[in-house]
C-alpha cells in the first residue's frame, strides 16, 4: 500500500474520529505534505483506521489514515489478520485504547512483545521491524 501524504497536523483528523487524545495541534510533522508513505500495517479503532508508515531514517509510528490519500491499495502478500478481543495478548489493546483489529506483517499481529516494541520505538523490535521493510516496500521501490 502507498499513501500521499495531504496535512500533518490533528486539525486535519475529523472531531468523530479522535479517539486517541488527538486535538487541532497534534503534530505528525515527522510526515511531509506531499511525501508519498509506504504503509507497513493497518490499525482499526471504531470507525478510523490507522496506518503504520516510516520516515526514512526514523522509527515507524502510527498515524491516521484522514491524514493521507491512498494511491495504491494493493495489500502486500503474506499480511495477517489479528482481532484484538479474540487474542488473550492483544486483548488490552481493545480494552484501553478500543483497537479492534491489527492488519499487516506477521509479527506485527502475531507477536504482541513486537507489535508494543514497535510503538514504544525498542531498538531490537525496530530493527525486526527494517527487517520486514525491504520485503513490503519493493512493490513502491
Amino acid at each position: 500500500m502507498l499513501a500521499l501524504c495531504q496535512a500533518n497536523l490533528g486539525s486535519a483528523i475529523p472531531a468523530k474520529e479522535r479517539y486517541l487524545g488527538e486535538v487541532d495541534q497534534t503534530d505528525y510533522s515527522p510526515l511531509s505534505i506531499g511525501g508519498s508513505y509506504v504503509v507497513y500495517g493497518l490499525l482499526c479503532v471504531f470507525e478510523r483506521v490507522d496506518f503504520l508508515v516510516r520516515v526514512p531514517e526514523q522509527p515507524p509510528f502510527w498515524a491516521p489514515s484522514s491524514l493521507f490519500q491512498l494511491v495504491d491499495a494493493r495489500i502486500p502478500a503474506g499480511w495477517q489478520l489479528c482481532i484484538t478481543q479474540t487474542r488473550p495478548d492483544y486483548k488490552c489493546l481493545f480494552e484501553a485504547f478500543k483497537i479492534s483489529h491489527v492488519i499487516g506483517y506477521p509479527l506485527l499481529v502475531n507477536e504482541y512483545e513486537h507489535y508494543i516494541g514497535v510503538v514504544e520505538r525498542d531498538p531490537v523490535e525496530v530493527l525486526r521491524f527494517l527487517e520486514e521493510v525491504e520485503r513490503i516496500a519493493e512493490p513502491w521501490g
